[in-house]
């Protein structure tokens, strides 16, 4: 199979309509098929401009380059915020599942089932196999995703009010399930399809390096609170609030601004720790990258006395 099998171009086009000019946009994994994928457009005469901007998910999208063209196709994610002339072309793998194999490492038998836009399209199927197994399955939309159980890295509302006894993440790695884990309370698998690999999710270890940072924020006097200008991400409103909160404390805080949330945005300023508003990841995955702690709006509000109970940020 190509990546021509997996791109129904066809569908792509009729959305297009009348449109001249197109921007492509696709995550790193695929920008490797960029010369070929454009080529399609132009056999069909349309002019095509490239995005060089990073695109780590649906929030991702180059504006600046949607400026200049008629439309704006966005690989490898799903709608996550209404933005016009932007077409969303998911990227999904086929795979299967291995029931047995789920039924011997969990003991629990109603579950709730979750995983990323690459797996969950198929979570209908899914289903009726685990159920054919003898589990009970709970599967719920979520809110601004396109399938049933999608979860994103700052959004697992598909978990809210969830009568499941455990949740079991289907897909690749361990974040989305870690997240899944503190978002919902529950005990949470992990089951990766091509490995056919089971694993107990431990969130403990998680939960305690996140307090040695919020130990480091409760001795810091100054705080620059971060804010992304990408859509779906701009939470501009809670900085607000947050450096009112600190202000209220006797903590000095500036809000800072930028696209792109990195170590080299923030390492001329002089604060002693930085809170993100942004995408979650950022403070969960990319801590060691930082000069600085940098924590989440949750773990903030702890360090300051807000909260007692740990949460997970999410969007």
């Amino acid at each position: 199979m190509t990546i021509f099998d997996k791109i129904n171009f066809p569908n792509i086009f009729e959305k297009i309509g009348n449109a001249r000019t197109v921007g492509l946009q696709l995550p790193d994994g695929l920008k490797y098929y960029v010369k070929e994928i454009s080529e399609e457009f132009e056999k069909r005469g349309f002019e095509t401009i490239i995005s060089g901007k990073a695109s780590y998910g649906a929030c991702d999208l180059d504006t600046e380059l949607l400026k200049h063209v008629d439309v704006l196709v966005h690989f490898g994610h799903s709608r996550f915020v209404d933005t016009p002339n932007v077409i969303y072309v998911p990227y999904t793998v086929n795979y299967e599942i291995n029931p047995e194999k789920i039924k011997k490492h969990i003991p629990e038998r109603n579950i709730a089932i979750i995983g990323t836009l690459t797996y969950a399209w198929k979570f209908k199927e899914v289903k009726k196999i685990l159920e054919d197994a003898g589990f009970q399955v709970e599967l719920k939309s979520g809110r601004g995703v396109e399938f049933e159980g999608q979860v994103l890295g700052c959004n697992y509302s598909c978990l809210r009010e969830s009568k499941s006894d455990a949740v079991l993440f289907i897909g690749d790695g361990m974040f989305h399930a870690t997240g899944a884990g503190i978002y919902s309370g529950k005990k949470t698998y992990a089951y990766h399809p091509h490995s056919d690999e089971v694993i107990e999710v431990e969130t403990e270890d998680f939960i305690k390096k996140r307090y040695i940072l919020i130990s480091k924020a409760k001795m810091s006097e100054s705080f620059g609170i971060l804010v992304s200008s990408k859509p779906g991400q701009f939470r501009l409103n809670l900085a607000k609030r947050l450096k009112r909160e600190a202000s209220r404390h006797g903590l000095k805080a500036e809000i800072i601004v930028a696209d792109e949330i990195t170590p080299e945005i923030v390492e001329n300023f002089r604060f002693d720790c930085y809170v993100n508003t942004a995408c979650p990841r950022i403070a969960y995955d990319d801590t060691r990258r930082f000069g600085k702690p940098i924590i989440s709006p949750q773990e903030f509000e702890i360090s300051i006395g807000l909260k007692d109970e740990y949460v997970f940020d999410f969007i």
